[in-house]
């Protein structure tokens, strides 16, 4: 599906803005709307256009679509002069922020049956997960370091949480969570969001993936009978007895093997052929507005106009012609509970605050924060691709902290960002964190409010909507990849696929799929960045190379090493330099330095042992042409260089008849 996302603007930490095209005082771009444009506050003319004026916007952006921007939305406030004018800007406000009030609209619409599904892979009640999502997108909406991100109750996370449910009780979860934010603002703190740096592509892509994956596959459940759960009760009694887990690790473990994929091994029965054919028809009738109305038209998100079609198919022709399938309401409650500290909330009971209650969160707490930490910072990564522009990584964990911790306060599971819902938000122009802020309120209009809202639709046009967002969530092309590199080279030119990629790179996607499904996000992203940095290391170790040069009088062999030297590449460098060669060197050695780097003490020490091989051989040895960050690492531990000859550039004599690397690069 083609993006509507404008190449982006600078960096929001930038403080340097720099926009092509009239710009007012805040320098942030007008809006394309000539009658609509806010000028320090201030309303144009009547008797300017009232078309679309795409000339100063499309300029710098291509697109008649807000650019990634901060709540303001490139309007400024300033005092209005009366009714007339406050009113004026009001609906000019409405007109440039359409996109991103719809966006967040359809974002909370479709949180709800996404919620119910992780409440019952939990085991809690949904109303726990709904108070998650609305503060997870309120707070990191807000606050959050990635303008456009949905965040909320994740399923990774319902995952990890499940085991400290079902063994110690829902108080126990509130504790970890809120351990699990303070986790998360220590990490902001310090600024460690650089981490992003060692998580390779082929993680992020099997992360994607296999989110995509899951998200499908927790919408079987809905194809099967149930009853309304209204209570915990009868939510922990359907987990003990239809979605058989195995733990895998001791008791307060979070991980739980299979968990993800219990909506296909469960023995919940199917529904009946008729109430499954209309489901079907409706989640393909939503599917497909969802695919071929951006074709036509922009305005509308595509998503919301599949659930407004799925409604009427239900209401129109499903039930007239005398069958029914479930809507929302038959499935749970959607209801809420006032947001008061649970210290002072008689529903709950907690634990009391001692070692013992940390000694059984401390594990989940943790795993909880990892995911959340590589959720968030995965799928800021993607939205970065996609709009070719920068996040704040750091910013981004200080107020997912910060939205865990309240969480985990007010009486919920905590979350992170939601990878699926943001990449759909994204592409229907919900890039500011007017997006963001939109999905929590009008979660809160629908949970305290006005549940009859969403109450209605019926659970296939959900289904539709969930599946349109795991095709924009799967990576298709790294599919295409994975299949180039399965197949032969005759079988790839005769399909035309030229897609070709390091075998490591497919094992870690294909790995991290089974193991994020079958067992735990965190330790799918482990996995995946140990193997990556393994097969890294190998393939460096590899890329040393030695080339060896003799003067014609025998009297002098040259050594010119290329290539890094580290820890993996010592032993290569011991092979291709054996001590039966050395035997038989002549007298003078000289080892050139100029095309390698030292990077650790491995390298150096290395190196020194070549030496003492070449000493005890009775050999002159000198190191020459040392770059300079080489030097910088040997300098510090002088010591060890004490007896070895080191040569500046003008202290070697240029032989005509001995091959040296020229210096012209120190």
């Amino acid at each position: 599906m083609a993006s509507v996302i404008p190449p982006p603007p600078p960096s929001e930490d930038d403080g340097t803005r720099t926009y092509s095209g009239d710009h007012d005082d805040d320098s942030r771009p007008h809006s394309p709307y000539n009658n609509a444009r806010m000028h320090n506050g201030d309303v144009f003319s009547d008797d300017e256009p009232t078309e679309v004026d795409e000339s100063a916007y499309s300029s710098y952006y291509g697109y008649t679509f807000l650019a990634p921007g901060d709540m303001r939305c490139f309007c400024r406030p300033t005092r209005a002069t009366g009714m007339k004018d406050l009113g004026i800007r009001t609906g000019q406000w409405f007109v440039v922020n359409k996109d991103q009030i719809l966006s967040g609209l359809n974002a909370a619409i479709i949180n709800i049956p996404e919620n119910i599904a992780f409440a019952v892979l939990a085991g809690i009640h949904p109303t726990i997960c709904l108070q998650s999502s609305w503060i997870m997108a309120l707070i990191a909406g807000l606050l959050g370091g990635r303008p456009g991100t949905i965040s909320g109750t994740t399923g990774a996370i319902a995952v990890v949480a499940s085991t400290l449910i079902t063994e110690q009780g829902v108080g126990y979860l509130f504790f970890a969570v809120m351990l699990a934010g303070m986790i998360q603002l220590i990490f902001g703190i310090l600024r460690l969001g650089k981490v992003i740096r060692i998580i390779p592509y082929p993680v992020i892509v099997g992360f994607a993936n296999a989110t995509g994956i899951s998200i499908a596959i927790a919408m079987v459940n809905f194809f099967r009978e149930h009853t309304a759960l209204q209570g915990t009760s009868e939510i922990e009694q359907v987990i003990a007895e239809r979605v058989p887990t195995r733990a895998l690790l001791e008791a307060a473990s979070p991980l739980s093997f299979g968990i993800s994929m219990t909506p296909i091994t469960n023995n919940m029965p199917w529904l009946s052929a008729d109430v499954l054919i209309c489901m079907g028809s409706e989640a393909a009738l939503a599917l497909l507005v969802c695919l071929m109305l951006p074709k036509l038209t922009m305005l509308i998100p595509s998503s919301l106009v599949g659930l407004i079609m799925a409604t009427i198919g239900e209401y129109a022709v499903v039930r007239p012609l005398g069958y029914r399938t479930d809507t929302i309401k038959d499935l749970a409650i959607v209801d809420g509970i006032v947001p008061i500290p649970v210290f002072f909330s008689d529903i709950y009971e907690l634990p009391s605050f001692s070692w013992e209650t940390l000694r059984l969160i401390y594990v989940t707490a943790f795993g909880i924060a990892s995911i959340a930490l590589m959720e968030s910072f995965m799928t800021i990564s993607i939205v970065d691709r996609i709009t070719h522009s920068d996040g704040n990584y750091n910013r981004e964990a200080l107020a997912q902290g910060l939205a865990q911790l309240l969480s985990g306060a007010l009486g919920g599971m905590g979350g992170s960002a939601k990878i699926g819902q943001t990449i759909i938000n994204v592409r229907n122009g919900g890039v500011t964190r007017l997006a963001g802020v939109i999905c929590a309120l009008f979660l809160v209009v629908i949970i305290y409010g006005a549940p009859a809202i969403v109450e209605n639709i019926p659970i296939g046009g959900l289904i539709g909507v969930m599946l349109y967002v795991c095709l924009n969530t799967v990576n298709w092309n790294s599919i295409v990849c994975i299949l180039s590199t399965a197949f032969p080279q005759c079988l790839r030119n005769k399909l035309n696929f030229h897609s070709k990629i390091a075998r490591t790179d497919v094992f870690v996607m294909v790995m991290m799929i089974g193991v994020t499904l079958y067992v735990d996000l965190a330790v799918a992203v482990a996995g995946g960045v140990a193997i990556s940095l393994i097969a890294y290391t190998w393939e460096s170790g590899l890329h040393l190379r030695v080339e060896r040069e003799v003067t014609e009088e025998e009297d002098m062999v040259t050594y010119n090493i290329s290539g890094p030297l580290f820890f993996g590449s010592v032993k290569p460098l011991e092979e291709m330099i054996p001590n039966d060669m050395l035997v038989n060197e002549p007298t003078n050695v000289m080892i050139v330095l100029e095309e390698t780097e030292v990077f650790d003490w491995s390298g150096m020490v290395a190196l020194k042992e070549l030496h003492e091989r070449l000493i005890q051989l009775q050999k002159a040895v000198k190191f020459s042409y040392i770059t300079h960050t080489s030097k910088r690492i040997m300098e510090k531990s002088s010591r060890m260089w004490e007896d070895v000859h080191f040569m500046d550039a003008e202290d070697i004599e240029m032989d005509d008849d001995m091959v040296i690397v020229d210096d012209e690069e120190m």
